[in-house]
């Protein structure tokens, strides 16, 4: 007699797998907070916080990472900022490392947790063992980058546009606009922005609920085609807006290096939507039935989960293609390789992983009477190549971590350094002074100590400066320099003799 595998239990043997795949993510997560050293965006944060401590000012110590000189530091210029992520960073490196990790268990549980409420905890496990593996967040565990507690609070703005779906009142809409409105300010807080910026998303989510109580809208309302159109669109319109009205900084090169920037539009668009979603979130398996069905769904519900994604996704594109543009013209960076080096900015769109997997999930339901999987028979398949060949990346990114030279420079300065001395980092323009706040989180009691950094380009004639004993404009002065610190592969040709 042959042995035959029952529904129950072949369905079983599938949940189990995606639970064992669940723990290899999470020990992934476990491996790249020991072997990674924290973000080179995470020592600028933990730079800021600490002088928050000492001074009630958010001010980078050691001079802002956009200089008014773009080949030197200066200690005397850093706008203080109010809000970023550094307020959720602690003050030493091992409780860094455990909130990266601590939020990667958190983001878990929240992904399971919106499957759970509006599916069912199979498909919340299924998702979950995705992100869990998923590049983007190992990546930003090890390195304690912002995407995962973004992603959770883009979690609870989805939760919050959903109120509607469940409590079709007034009240709904208003307790569905507040939510999802708060969310999305913390979002703007930890990047950086200011939160009061999520009243306009307040705003809109109550015209959108509102509207659709207008049965003549309903065709427009519930229709997810539509929300992509007028939510990419009204988008694009909106920073357009914003460029015009810029005098400076990042959006103000889109209409001073317009070609340069049409360039990197294409690319970010290549990096964000075909590298980063596609490929790195595994969705090519499994979106383009989603998509075929969508233009035939009428669902208020999931129209507004294709706007919202609309919207993130085709600010995230834009922003992204702008700050190459202005970070290229800011550090004089070969282009288009500077695209290269930033290449990882596509990583932003981590915070829609959660949402696109939950909207596909809801369009399988929303076309059939009964419980729909999220992963048809026959994308199995096609789902398991998808993560063979992910994991390959998940694992160098938790086992090969990120190192830095710099770590053993600041040990050898931190031994030797007396108290009130200064050293000088001589690094190319590209990403310098990020390298140089890795000392300021290196070196022992550096702020107690009264230690200061200084940055210069190869080529800003630091060597001339420094023999001068002279302060040059919008440079920090040199004259009390005892150290001086070179990358690998610049040489000082002519060194004073002692």
């Amino acid at each position: 007699m042959e042995d035959t595998v029952s529904p129950t239990n072949e369905q079983s043997i599938k949940q189990r797998n995606w639970v064992l795949l669940l723990v290899f993510g999470l020990f992934l997560n476990i491996i790249v907070s020991f072997t990674s050293d924290l973000g080179l965006d995470t020592h600028v944060h933990m730079a800021r916080d600490s002088s928050l401590a000492e001074s009630e000012e958010a001010t980078l110590p050691w001079g802002h990472t956009r200089p008014l000189d773009p080949m030197a530091s200066n200690p005397e210029y850093s706008p203080s900022l109010d809000f970023g992520w550094y307020h959720f960073l602690p003050d030493s490196e091992n409780n860094v490392h455990l909130l990266g990790f601590s939020l990667m268990c958190v983001l878990m549980i929240f992904t399971i947790l919106i499957f759970k409420i509006y599916g069912s905890i199979e498909h919340g496990i299924t998702v979950s063992a995705i992100v869990a593996i998923h590049p983007t967040f190992i990546f930003a565990t090890g390195r304690a980058f912002p995407e995962v507690i973004v992603a959770i609070f883009t979690i609870l703005l989805i939760i919050g546009l959903l109120i509607y779906e469940k409590w079709k009142s007034w009240i709904g809409i208003l307790s569905s606009a507040t939510i999802s409105g708060l969310s999305m300010g913390l979002i703007l807080f930890v990047k950086g922005i200011n939160p009061w910026y999520c009243l306009v998303v307040i705003f809109l989510i109550l015209l959108w609920h509102s509207a659709d109580k207008i049965e003549k809208f309903n065709e427009f309302t519930r229709s997810p085609s539509f929300a992509f159109k007028i939510g990419s669109v009204g988008t694009l319109i909106g920073l357009f807006f914003v460029v015009i009205i810029s005098d400076s900084g990042t959006f103000y090169t889109v209409k001073s290096e317009t070609l340069r920037f049409t360039g990197a539009l294409l690319v970010a668009s290549i990096d964000v939507i075909l590298i980063y979603t596609l490929f790195g979130m595994i969705l090519w398996p499994i979106i383009g039935s989603s998509l075929r069905k969508i233009k035939k769904i009428n669902s208020h519900e999931i129209a507004g989960l294709v706007g919202f994604i609309s919207v993130i996704t085709t600010a995230i594109i834009f922003y992204i293609a702008a700050l190459w543009t202005y970070e290229s013209k800011l550090w004089d960076a070969d282009w288009p390789w500077m695209m290269w080096t930033m290449g990882n900015n596509g990583r932003y769109i981590s915070m829609l992983m959660v949402p696109i997997f939950f909207v596909i999930y809801r369009i399988h339901q929303n076309d059939s009477s009964t419980v729909t999987p999220l992963i048809a028979k026959e994308k199995r398949i096609s789902l398991i190549l998808g993560i063979c060949l992910i994991i390959p990346l998940s694992l160098l990114t938790a086992i090969h971590g990120q190192t830095m030279w710099t770590d053993d420079a600041a040990l050898i300065l931190s031994e030797n350094m007396d108290d009130g001395e200064d050293f000088l980092f001589v690094h190319d323009a590209t990403l310098g002074m990020h390298y140089l706040y890795t000392f300021h989180t290196e070196i022992d009691d550096v702020q107690i100590r009264e230690i200061t950094g200084h940055w210069r380009d190869p080529n800003s004639e630091w060597e001339i400066e420094l023999l001068s004993e002279e302060q040059w404009s919008n440079r920090g002065n040199l004259s009390g320099i005892n150290w001086i610190v070179l990358s690998p592969g610049i040489e000082w040709e002519n060194p004073p003799e002692e």
